[in-house]
């Protein structure tokens, strides 16, 4: 019996077995699970902020007008321990908010000048708030600051940024607004002082349609105290609003008869001036130095105060006291005048005449028929003074041509004014009085009193006699004399009627005797001659026309 063999036939499979489909399918979903983590994880976004007061990695979200836009994942110190690096994430869908001038600040409780925010933050939590901007360039992932407070202007508004610079006192406040005669068009994001320039430092924002306002030649200045002044015109008195006067403000206008300029450059630096009035002083850029040396007292002069011709300003005060090396070299501070710089304005005079003037020539020239300056009280409750410009009659007598150029300036003589003219009045009536011959009237004096002694003696021996003493019994017998004498001519009395009825015959006597005056006067020899008879008189016969009667 014979064995048979059957060998088994090998047959390759083509294709994958079915085995290997669960790893392939696992492995593909672990790859898109990593791939949807990553393409949803959004752009990454670092914060610096001073602390992580009420941050929570993992639990903190980042908003925007209240919506989730973002998370934060990681909380930590930075390498030098000096501040807190926040790492967070925009969501995908979310990445246009995030632009290289975005602002990130933290919501939290808090009461302010516009009242209480953030109240929601109590149950939730404090967030993140995002503010997108205008830089829409491509995002270079620099650290962004996180602020503790929002930012009062949204980035996304268009408008310009400008830097204010003061060395006033007093400080204007973040928040505090920016006006255009009494408008508001903007405020003030950030004051800050400056330790190097001892000045105070405000970056201001002015919103769109507003900007093409600032030009460069406007002028900014403060607002916000009770301005109170009393002139010649009168007292005038000028409150701004509740707002303003409570947190201060910013104003900025052209100064009068200014041109508007070119308009401003963003980020420009201006000065910030303390009142409206210092403004309008700020556009005479054309003037001529003279100095101006005062042996009043200068208390109640400052810089900024008017020079005045009869009540017409050309110029401003510019230094008060003014001492250089070479001044103080030559003088001495307690024994000479005190030194005063003033500038002469013409363009002053160019807004009341069409040519201009050049004053400061003229000023020069006329010192020689006595042109000097002079302190005058500009306000007398407050003691201000100002300088006033005249022809003086002593100066054109004490002129010196040579005295006319001291110290590398044009000088101009003073006189003393105020209470120094009075005190030089007083000194010199009592020196005239000192010059007075006081012997000779003390001793004339001395004689005229003995002469009026000897008279006196002489009236006293004519009283004592006993005529003198009769004198007034006498008088006034005279005059109850006299007093009955003007009874009886009283009306109704006997003398005043026999004065009467003698009248009225006297009136009737020349009544009688007026015909026969009359006919003497006609004829004189009427009472030798019989005067001639008088015919009657005859009418006139009418005359006709004819001729006839």
């Amino acid at each position: 019996m014979s064995t048979s063999r059957k060998l088994a036939k090998i047959v390759k499979v083509k294709g994958i077995s079915a085995i290997w489909i669960i790893p392939i399918v696992t492995v593909i979903v672990g790859l898109w699970i990593i791939y949807s983590h990553f393409a949803d994880k959004g752009t990454e976004v670092t914060l610096l902020a001073k602390d992580a007061s009420g941050i929570v990695a993992g639990k903190t979200v980042i908003k925007n007008r209240s919506v989730d836009i973002g998370i934060v994942d990681e909380v930590t110190l930075s390498n030098d321990f000096q501040q807190v690096v926040i790492k967070g994430r925009i969501y995908k869908d979310m990445d246009p908010l995030l632009t290289n001038d975005s602002l990130f600040w933290v919501v939290k409780p808090e009461i302010g000048r516009d009242g209480v925010t953030g109240l929601s933050t109590i149950l939730s939590g404090v967030y993140i708030e995002l503010a997108s901007g205008n830089n829409k360039k491509d995002f270079n992932h620099k650290p962004f600051i996180l602020s503790d407070n929002p930012p009062l202007s949204d980035p996304s508004v268009k408008g310009i940024r400008l830097n204010l610079e003061s060395d006033q006192n007093g400080v204007i406040p973040r928040g505090a607004a920016v006006m255009f005669r009494g408008y508001r068009v903007g405020n003030v994001e950030s004051s800050d002082f400056d330790v190097g320039s001892r000045k105070m430092k405000y970056q201001i924002f002015i919103k769109q349609p507003y900007d093409v306002l600032v030009t460069q030649n406007v002028r900014f200045w403060k607002e916000g105290g009770i301005n109170f002044t009393f002139s010649q015109r009168g007292a005038n008195l000028e409150i701004p609003s509740l707002d303003v006067l409570l947190a201060g403000g910013i104003s900025f206008d052209l100064p009068e008869g200014s041109k508007f300029g070119d308009p401003a450059v963003q980020f420009s630096v201006y000065k910030l001036y303390e009142d409206k009035r210092s403004i309008q002083d700020s556009q005479y850029t054309d003037y001529t130095e003279f100095l101006l040396m005062f042996s009043d007292s200068i208390s109640g002069l400052s810089e900024g105060a008017p020079v005045e011709y009869r009540g017409i300003r050309i110029g401003t005060v510019s230094k008060v006291p003014f001492y250089t090396p070479e001044i103080l070299q030559k003088t001495s501070m307690l024994n000479q005048k005190i030194p005063v710089l003033i500038r002469i304005e013409p363009d002053r005079l160019s807004e009341l005449v069409a040519e201009k003037i050049d004053i400061a020539a003229m000023i020069i020239n006329e010192q020689k028929n006595g042109f000097g300056a002079a302190l005058k009280t500009a306000n007398l409750l407050t003691g201000a003074l100002y300088i006033d410009l005249d022809f003086y009659p002593e100066l054109k007598t004490n002129y010196n041509a040579k005295n006319q150029q001291k110290y590398g300036y044009n000088i101009i003589d003073t006189v003393p004014t105020g209470l120094a003219q009075i005190q030089a009045k007083v000194l010199q009536l009592l020196d005239n009085f000192n010059h007075l011959p006081l012997n000779n009237t003390v001793a004339q004096f001395n004689k005229s009193l003995q002469t009026s002694e000897k008279l006196m003696a002489s009236l006293n021996s004519m009283t004592a006699t006993k005529e003198m003493q009769n004198l007034p019994k006498d008088l006034h017998n005279a005059l109850q004399t006299l007093n009955q004498t003007m009874k009886g001519l009283q009306p109704g009395s006997d003398l005043n009627n026999q004065m009467k009825d003698s009248l009225q015959k006297v009136q009737q006597m020349m009544d009688e005797l007026t015909p026969l005056l009359s006919t003497l006067n006609n004829k004189s020899n009427a009472l030798i001659f019989s005067a001639p008879g008088k015919t009657d008189p005859e009418p006139k016969a009418k005359i006709h026309n004819k001729g006839t009667k």
